[in-house]
């Protein structure tokens, strides 16, 4: 497919899903999202959206990872699962506000992933564990706090001596 091509899908797209977020957005009570169907419900919609606005405009990106996150926080407080792209979620959100400079909002995220995962085990929770144990250190040392930074970049750097950001910060 010719790149023109692409980009004129990936604008379509993006516009296409703007327009869900927007009407999710806007609707007020539990008819209003019946009305939507099921697409008030679908995370991948979200995160979709999210990822095609995540390099041209980070506003929409937060607000689509925001919709993503609050379909997980509600569903998992029926099911208590946890769902990897949750995690994600949180992590990128985390990012993104680091990125705007709120750091605040960045450190809530990446609390909150922590404390989804401080029960899982496994290599691939392990990894998710010191990405966002990093992150965290890094927001704590954009707020000001070398405290907390230096504590969390000692946690990383005891369980993974090999981690370089962490050794040279």
């Amino acid at each position: 497919m010719p790149s023109d091509e692409i980009a004129r899908n990936r604008k379509t797209a993006r516009e296409m899903l703007t327009d869900v977020h927007t009407s999710v957005a806007s609707a007020e009570s539990d008819e209003d999202k019946a009305k939507l169907g099921g697409v008030s419900h679908d995370v991948d919609i979200f995160l979709d959206l999210a990822t095609l606005w995540h390099s041209e405009a980070i506003d929409k990106a937060i607000g689509a990872y925001q919709t993503a996150s609050n379909i997980f926080r509600d569903s998992n407080d029926e099911t208590k699962d946890l769902d990897v792209r949750q995690i994600r979620t949180s992590s990128n959100l985390g990012s993104l506000f680091l990125l705007q400079g709120n750091v605040d909002s960045a450190e809530r995220e990446y609390q909150y992933a922590l404390e989804r995962l401080a029960n899982e085990t496994g290599q691939d929770a392990e990894v998710l564990k010191t990405d966002l144990a990093y992150n965290l250190a890094r927001a704590y040392e954009e707020n000001g706090d070398v405290v907390k930074a230096s504590q969390w970049y000692r946690d990383v750097l005891r369980q993974h001596p090999e981690h370089m950001e962490c050794g040279s910060s």
